[in-house]
């Protein structure tokens, strides 16, 4: 079963949100107005999955309102990996990889949702390749940073196991 996403009709009304996302860093504002117009937002009751482990990714995602947990699992356990807030950028990681998503997303309370879809970003490549090439060094950047952050919590769990 697909979600629904409808178009968003008053990008002023998320410009404080959108301005502070690292992957519109160094954008120009009509750039950054050439990529929000091809933004479209959910709405997500609590409890319900914005997406699974496994599903195919289709869109980047943004927290509008409300909080988003994100769990990564293998066949025996499930870890809460990050609750996301007004802000959060999620979905990522796994649009750019073109690999099924690693986690489960899933509204800790009743949400609103940004997201910019994979099409609009190939389209986008066709419109501008310029912008599309910052926005790719930058979801490049936010990956990095991501995969930083990882690192940090392994060794720090590395370094509290050693001797016990």
């Amino acid at each position: 079963m697909s979600k629904s996403f409808v178009p968003l009709d008053n990008i002023d009304s998320v410009l404080s949100i959108l301005s502070k996302i690292a992957i519109w860093g160094g954008l120009l504002d009509e750039e950054r107005s050439k990529v929000f117009k091809r933004l479209e937002i959910g709405f997500f009751k609590k409890g319900e999955y914005i997406f699974k482990k496994d599903d195919q990714p289709s869109h980047i995602y943004i927290v509008k309102s409300g909080k988003i947990d994100i769990f990564i699992s293998d066949r025996d356990t499930i870890i809460e990996k990050e609750m996301l807030a007004v802000g959060g950028c999620f979905g990522v990681a796994a649009l750019m990889a073109m690999e099924t998503h690693m986690g489960t997303a899933i509204a800790r309370e009743d949400s609103e949702v940004l997201v910019l879809s994979r099409q609009s970003l190939l389209e986008l490549r066709h419109e501008d390749i310029h912008l599309f090439a910052l926005l790719m060094m930058n979801i490049a950047r936010e990956i990095a940073r991501r995969l930083k952050l990882t690192d940090d919590i392994l060794l720090n769990y590395v370094h509290g196991h050693k001797g016990v």
